[in-house]
């Protein structure tokens, strides 16, 4: 079987969101590279023969992006363990994604209140992501990447650090969210992605603000003001100089952001629009709260 035409085939339906003709083409690759029909879905993916698994793979691994696209979380992470079970050049990709459906898995079950599952499905992200990050597989041999196929390649680790910050943040671990932030922002500077350094400058701010260093929180927040032309960096800063006991520059920030094309000031009174639209980490929202009731 001539396995890259067929991934070439799979990408190409995958890239038209056209995930069941994928996985159709997957599956039936992967039974007869396997000698095995219990791939597909939902049935338990296989173990594989080690002679079938370089070939089964790469293929296990565009399945897991396929049935992530398609929010088929537990399938998903079938299909990347079997990846991960087989070796090879894919492993690191798989990883990658098999933390992504633990993600999507954690989302489902905040969404349905279940905030232990969640937890658990963000602590298996954490986990899978610092796999990933001990492989230093980003990219890995063989035209695999880490991220989904329909996602564009990392350039070195920042990716992984960026999404494992975002896990613990999700596990209120904000000391570690924070050191994750920080690296994450210079691998991105360093691979001149200034937009995602500043991105992860911020969110390592307000990390840093949730473990009650609100001095450090502010001087960053400071750093990115004077840099961007964000009403969210100046609301954040607001809000900062408001919980370190500085209401005059607080409200020096806010008028200063509201005059800004766009700012919004309105929804700012909106703490869950801050937390969930926004972003902002739940302390930063409640000292927003806090300063917008005191004015």
């Amino acid at each position: 079987m001539d396995v890259a035409a067929v991934l070439e085939q799979a990408r190409g339906l995958y890239g038209t969101g056209r995930l069941e003709e994928a996985e159709a083409v997957l599956v039936t690759a992967i039974s007869l590279v396997s000698g095995c029909v219990a791939v597909g879905a939902p049935a338990p993916l296989s173990a594989l023969e080690p002679a079938a698994a370089a070939s089964a793979s790469p293929l296990l691994k565009l399945l897991g992006d396929v049935r992530v696209d398609a929010f088929r979380y537990d399938d998903a992470v079938d299909a990347y363990g079997a990846a991960i079970d087989a070796g090879g050049a894919s492993t690191g990709g798989a990883l990658f994604g098999r933390a992504n459906a633990f993600e999507g898995k954690a989302l489902t079950a905040s969404r349905g209140g279940d905030a232990d599952a969640a937890d658990a499905a963000y602590a298996a992200a954490v986990r899978d992501y610092t796999a990933c990050l001990a492989l230093d597989a980003a990219p890995v041999s063989g035209g695999e990447t880490l991220t989904r196929a329909s996602e564009p390649a990392p350039s070195t680790a920042s990716i992984v650090t960026f999404e494992r910050a975002q896990a613990l943040r999700a596990l209120r671990r904000w000391p570690e969210a924070r050191a994750d932030y920080e690296r994450a922002s210079t691998l991105f500077l360093a691979g001149k992605d200034k937009k995602r350094a500043d991105i992860a400058a911020a969110q390592a701010a307000f990390a840093a603000f949730e473990e009650g260093d609100v001095a450090y929180a502010t001087r960053a927040l400071e750093t990115l003001a004077r840099r961007l032309y964000s009403s969210d960096v100046r609301a954040a800063l607001a809000a900062a100089y408001y919980r370190g006991g500085d209401a005059a520059r607080a409200e020096d920030a806010w008028l200063g952001l509201c005059e800004l094309r766009d700012a919004m000031c309105g929804k700012y009174s909106d703490a869950k629009w801050l937390v969930e639209y926004r972003r902002w980490t739940p302390g930063l929202a409640n000292a927003m709260q806090d300063f917008l009731a005191m004015r």
